[in-house]
């Protein structure tokens, strides 16, 4: 009974644990006045909502989502690091697109703090990047 009881005690913690992790990952919007790409498919202009899934830096997809045009996309990041100088020294969330092609492509995440998210991209042929921010605020679940 000592152990039952031991058992139900510790997957109650860890239940509770994982409830204020859920409801502790933020949810950001960002009004985007163009179409960009995002992991190789076509995002609408319009209100961008941005959610970060997971917990480390091992195992973490950002949800980009498109409610008005119903389209969701999950993105894996291909590398973590600082985000830049100018976005720390702000502390606003914010997203990074690469406009260099004609054509815009995700390429950043920042949520304020923490980690700055990169994603895949094409290699350009000057190898400049042409990069335009959009600023994040956060957002109250529907």
């Amino acid at each position: 009974m000592k152990r039952l009881t031991n058992c139900m005690t510790t997957a109650t913690a860890v239940l509770m644990m994982t409830a204020g992790a859920v409801s502790a990952q933020s949810i950001l919007k960002a009004e985007v006045p163009f179409a960009f790409y995002v992991g190789g498919k076509v995002m609408e202009p319009g209100t961008i909502r941005v959610r970060l899934l997971g917990g480390n830096t091992s195992s973490v997809a950002l949800i980009v989502d498109n409610f008005n045009a119903r389209r969701s996309y999950i993105v894996l990041p291909k590398s973590t690091g600082d985000a830049p100088k100018q976005w720390i020294a702000s502390g606003v969330p914010k997203l990074g697109f690469d406009c260099s092609t004609g054509a815009c492509i995700l390429v950043q995440a920042w949520a304020g703090q923490g980690y700055a998210y990169q994603f895949y991209r094409p290699k350009t042929r000057g190898g400049e990047m042409h990069l335009t921010e959009i600023v994040m605020k956060p957002d109250k679940a529907d």
